[in-house]
């Protein structure tokens, strides 16, 4: 049998390419385990099958790799044979090997670069020294052996992306996951990694929270109080909103218990870690996000759980979590991404994993509309993977999310990476081949800083190998950041502020181009309250992603001490960069007596914002501007056009202003619908629609 081939990076290579070979047969064996799920070691005669090789005989080991024992203990007994068969098959069936190119148009060339290669584990850029590129952790199976390396970006030399390794504490995991963030509101890059310390059962899981300095110091924190966890995921947000990012992790104990955990922040480095609210989920994914427009985070889950492989969307009603409805797929080894990708202005949600079938287990794929906080499924057919990515991001800058793919279709079938143009009325078109992988992660970042969005890939290819690929963005259209957001205004009652803005940019073709990212802080420029993540002079970011105020223009934070803060807000384009800061508003809580401040100057057009919350069960605010002083009047129509409530509210003054609707009608309660409203100035008017939901 003729060897694989692969041509890797060197100094004297532009790109870095894995090349095909003729179509062969290829024997796995056991360096196949089920879809990257670390698995226990049992020699075994599995189904009734007779083993080809014993441990004695030269080749390969019969060593198959089994569940633990309480996985998806619940699960129905039909489901759990064709589980174990398919990790024999994995073991067993010879596989044609087929590697993926680069293809053309060349939106994405592999660059030199001198990383390690990684396998099992994750990719995340985050720019931890503040100096203006993204740096990288790597984590997983590099070389045979269990790596952790946080990696300083430090330019191009002769033609190479040039990365050094930061010495520090990092423990070493595979079976990994990682993400930066903000964690202690000094104004720089945390991180936390988990996974597990051993290649082989029995796992030693770990999470390690680690301090960042922009000196590039490390300090591990000790007793931060989340679980230990392995085949993880994690995703930060202010859960429940007191300002500081919390947590949500999911993943495997050293014992085999499928967990997941609200880990809420102390402030300190310390978590209060609640494993009891949620739905425990291994071998997955965790998305968050407002999906209902209520300025509160939603969770996404996927994964594993002891009923068996799940996918549920939870909404977030003041730290209690429901479910929301939805025929959601059922799989594990799976990914999900939150993301307005119709630009409707609400938080679409996209689903890739394994699911189990008498057949084979293969890759699943669907997104799903957000329509007024619920979820309908769209016509978008696309092909699913498993143990890969699945992710949003702007590659080719015409404002809308564009949707990559990432990972093996089949657990013994092709190994993919497509990026799928979005193309609004004309659907995902497939538009750039990349090299396919399985036990894979990848991450987009423009980690050279030329202004458009670069990829990281890891994985184990078709043809064997491991690798890890910087996929540099080469169009050659780049488009200018977005402008700041303007209209500040603070709205403080008792402890609790509610931030709102005017976006800088009018929707383009129906689309809305732009998150949003706030900073609060207790001084002028700082984020020591509301952590931004970017450099308060410049706006760039230090992370990749949306902004943490999402598609909504509107943030709200709750439980502020006494005292005078400071505030701004940034747009955040499809490619995850920034604008610079808007200018600096402040605002004072003192007790019960609060006061805010606007921006000093007046509107310059007449302007209705959508009303928030929206949906709405109680209550929701309309916001609008008014250039000069005019009579204002509101009026609510049902979804028949029939005038259901009619208010006027008097001249009013040139300025910023809003008004509260409590679903009321001629004094009685209006029953769930949606309801369009008008706000009349003068001679000028707007509408808007709402959504009641009783």
């Amino acid at each position: 049998m003729p060897p694989k081939r692969a041509i890797r990076c060197n100094p004297s290579a532009r790109h870095q390419v894995m090349q095909n070979d003729p179509p062969e047969r290829s024997f796995r064996g056991v360096r196949l385990l089920l879809l990257g799920l670390p698995f226990h070691r049992i020699q075994t005669d599995v189904c009734g099958m007779t083993p080809r090789r014993d441990a004695s005989n030269s080749g390969p080991s019969i060593h198959h790799f089994l569940p633990p024992p309480n996985f998806m203990a619940s699960a129905p007994s039909r489901l759990m044979r064709t589980v174990l068969l398919i990790a024999v098959s994995l073991w067993l069936l010879p596989e044609t090997a087929l590697a993926q190119p680069v293809t053309q148009p060349f939106t994405f060339s592999i660059s030199a670069h001198d990383l390690p290669a990684i396998e099992h584990g994750s990719a995340d850029w985050g720019d931890f020294d503040a100096d203006g590129d993204l740096d990288l952790l790597l984590s997983g199976a590099s070389a045979g052996a269990v790596s952790t390396q946080l990696f300083v970006n430090n330019g191009t030399q002769d033609g190479i992306h040039r990365f050094s390794a930061l010495s520090g504490p990092l423990h070493q995991v595979l079976y990994s996951s990682s993400s930066f963030a903000d964690v202690d509101g000094d104004g720089d890059l945390d991180v936390l990694v988990s996974g597990s310390t051993t290649a082989d059962w029995p796992y030693a899981a770990s999470t390690r929270l680690y301090r960042l300095s922009t000196d590039g110091t490390m300090t591990y924190l000790e007793n931060h109080g989340l679980p230990d966890l392995h085949s993880s995921s994690s995703a930060w947000a202010d859960m429940d909103g007191d300002g500081d990012l919390d947590v949500v992790m999911t993943g495997v104990t050293s014992g085999d218990v499928l967990t997941s955990v609200i880990g809420y922040n102390n402030g300190n480095g310390t978590f209060d870690a609640h494993t009891d609210i949620l739905t425990g989920i291994g071998y997955g994914d965790v998305a968050l996000g407002d999906i209902d427009g209520d300025l509160d985070v939603d969770i996404v889950l996927s994964g594993a759980s002891a009923d068996g492989f799940v996918t549920q969307v939870l909404r977030n009603d003041g730290g209690s979590f429901s479910a929301v409805d939805g025929n959601f797929p059922a799989v594990a080894f799976s990914s999900v991404d939150l993301g307005d990708y119709d630009g409707d202005g609400d938080l679409d949600l996209v689903v890739s994993g394994g699911s189990v079938s008498e057949l084979i287990f293969e890759g699943q794929l669907q997104v799903w509309d957000n329509i007024g906080g619920s979820f309908a499924p769209s016509a978008h057919a696309l092909p699913g993977v498993l143990t890969g990515e699945v992710t949003w991001g702007d590659y080719d800058h015409d404002g809308d999310l564009d949707l990559l793919v990432y990972g093996a279709e089949a657990a013994i079938g092709r190994r993919s990476a497509y990026m799928y143009r979005n193309d609004a009325g004309d659907g995902f078109n497939a538009a750039t081949l990349l090299v396919g992988a399985v036990f894979s992660d990848a991450s987009f970042g423009d980690f050279d800083g030329d202004g458009d969005l670069d990829l990281v890939a890891t994985g184990t290819s078709s043809l064997g190998p491991s690798f890890t690929n910087i996929y540099e963005n080469k169009r050659q259209v780049i488009p200018e950041l977005p402008g700041a957001p303007a209209a500040l205004v603070a709205s403080v009652d008792d402890r609790q502020a509610l931030l709102s803005w005017q976006s800088p940019t009018p929707l383009v073709d129906g689309f809305l181009q732009t998150t949003f990212n706030v900073r609060i802080g207790t001084q002028p420029g700082a984020s020591d309250v509301v952590s931004a993540m970017a450099d308060p002079a410049t706006g760039r970011r230090w992370t990749s992603g949306p902004g943490n105020a999402s598609v909504s223009d509107a943030y709200l934070v709750d439980g502020l001490p006494d005292g005078t803060y400071f505030w701004s807000v940034q747009a955040v384009n499809n490619a995850f960069l920034a604008s610079e800061f808007a200018a600096e508003g402040s605002f004072t809580v003192k007790g019960s007596l609060s006061t805010g401040t606007e921006e000093e100057s007046l509107p310059q057009r007449f302007a209705v914002y959508s009303n928030y919350p929206n949906p709405f069960s109680a209550r929701t605010t309309i916001r609008y501007d008014l250039p000069e002083a005019a009579p204002v009047r509101l009026t609510v129509y049902s979804l028949l056009g029939q005038e259901v409530h009619s208010a006027s509210l008097g001249t009013q003054p040139a300025g910023q202003h809003q008004i509260e609707w409590d679903g009321r009608g001629s004094g009685s309660q209006l029953g769930s619908g949606i309801y369009f409203y008008e706000i009349r100035a003068a001679s000028q008017s707007a509408t808007g629609t709402m959504t009641l939901v009783r």
